[in-house]
């Protein structure tokens, strides 16, 4: 099969001597082989094989003794930059939110600790976590630090990033602060629940966590598939109108754009708030006459405090979504539904959020069951009647 290929003179013409090699047409130090003795010929590319054979192996194996010896291995990150981490990454920091709710979704025995403080009385988590030290991280305001997060000897640090292929700065001042601690940059999708898909597959490799990074990507598109199926032919006219309450007064929110009102568009919704996008963590301030203008058919709140007194406040009352005691506060717990902190944890509170504005259209999406199975899998946690309760029912003077 090699006859009529070309070889390296250089490394065969030594076996000269001890075979009788086939005649050559010599140029430029290569040769093609001339087939005069077949029989000849065979001897000589089993030799060959068998050479290259070997000098492969000894590749191979020297590659393995570098990997075993060093205890490293080298991967490419999410930005194309190639970096050496240790074989087995047992030791994980991320320095914002959104990641850090990743990484304890897929593999919560390797997180190293949280960016935030969670101040729930009842926090629906096991110790094992809930436990872990709060850290600080790189976002909306700017609590990390740096000596707190390398005492801690995390074996990699995730930084998450938003430019379209670009090295930022950012990136690279952390990889500066942080010295021989790899800085893994993964893209910053995973804060929008249509967009995560990529970030979810390289994280759960990279932690060496497949079957269940799979399993959230699948779970999140069954849901997706189940509400795109039913809102998408749903014609403009009859859209639900929704407002997005932010703050303790319900006097802030996010317009239709904002990655922190993306649940409602996602389900069919049209954001009323007709106000400019703010930059950076969002939560643009409006009037109650705003409000009153826009007069949605339904609010939306993740704050507690707003929830309790909307319905007692002289200044919400003549609204449609008050009078038809439709609003509705997102389950809290460990981490909100629906906004703040963004991650891929909010397909849950998709889901919620498709149930509140079209009851009827969703009736057979079983809320219960996808909460029980959505804390046991990917929270590991396991609700007891009473926990659910709370989450989807919570108590009202209303």
């Amino acid at each position: 099969m090699f006859y009529g290929s070309f070889f390296n003179l250089n490394g065969i013409l030594h076996l000269q001597d001890q075979l009788t090699l086939p005649r050559y047409i010599v140029k430029n130090q290569y040769a093609m082989v001339c087939i005069m003795d077949k029989n000849k010929l065979s001897i000589l590319l089993i030799v060959l094989l068998l050479i290259i054979t070997s000098i492969s192996g000894c590749v191979d194996q020297n590659e393995q003794s570098v990997v075993e010896q060093t205890g490293a291995v080298q991967i490419t990150d999410m930005l194309g930059r190639d970096l050496t981490v240790p074989l087995e990454i047992d030791n994980v920091v991320a320095t914002s939110p959104p990641s850090t709710i990743l990484i304890y979704m897929l593999e919560p025995e390797k997180l190293a600790g949280w960016n935030f403080v969670n101040s729930f009385n009842h926090t629906l988590m096991n110790e094992t976590y809930l436990s872990l030290p709060v850290i600080g991280g790189w976002f909306g305001t700017q609590t990390g630090n740096y000596e707190t997060i390398i005492n801690i000897h995390p074996d990699i640090v995730l930084e998450g990033f938003t430019t379209d292929g670009q090295i930022n700065d950012a990136i690279q001042c952390r990889q500066e602060m942080f010295g021989s601690i790899p800085v893994v940059a993964i893209n910053s999708s995973i804060i929008y629940v249509e967009d995560s898909d990529p970030t979810i597959k390289y994280v759960g490799e990279l932690l060496g966590c497949e079957e269940q990074s799979e399993s959230l990507i699948d779970f999140r598109a069954s849901i997706l598939d189940e509400i795109h199926s039913k809102v998408s032919d749903i014609p403009d006219e009859d859209k639900v109108r929704v407002y997005y309450a932010e703050g303790p007064k319900g006097l802030m929110t996010d317009p239709s754009g904002s990655q922190h009102s993306q649940v409602i568009n996602i389900c069919g919704g049209i954001n009323v708030a007709d106000c400019p996008l703010s930059p950076g963590s969002g939560m643009t301030p409006v009037s109650i006459e705003q409000v009153m203008e826009w007069d949605p058919e339904v609010i939306l709140t993740s704050n507690a405090q707003f929830y309790e007194s909307v319905y007692f406040d002289s200044l919400w009352e003549s609204m449609t979504a008050v009078k038809n005691k439709r609003v509705y506060l997102a389950p809290q717990n460990p981490f909100c539904w629906i906004d703040r902190p963004q991650g891929p944890h909010l397909i849950v509170g998709t889901a919620w959020t498709a149930t509140v504005l079209y009851p009827e259209l969703f009736e057979d999406l079983d809320m219960e069951q996808i909460t029980r199975e959505f804390y046991s899998q990917f929270l590991h946690y396991e609700l007891i009647d009473e926990e659910l309760d709370m989450l989807l029912n919570p108590s009202t003077g209303a």
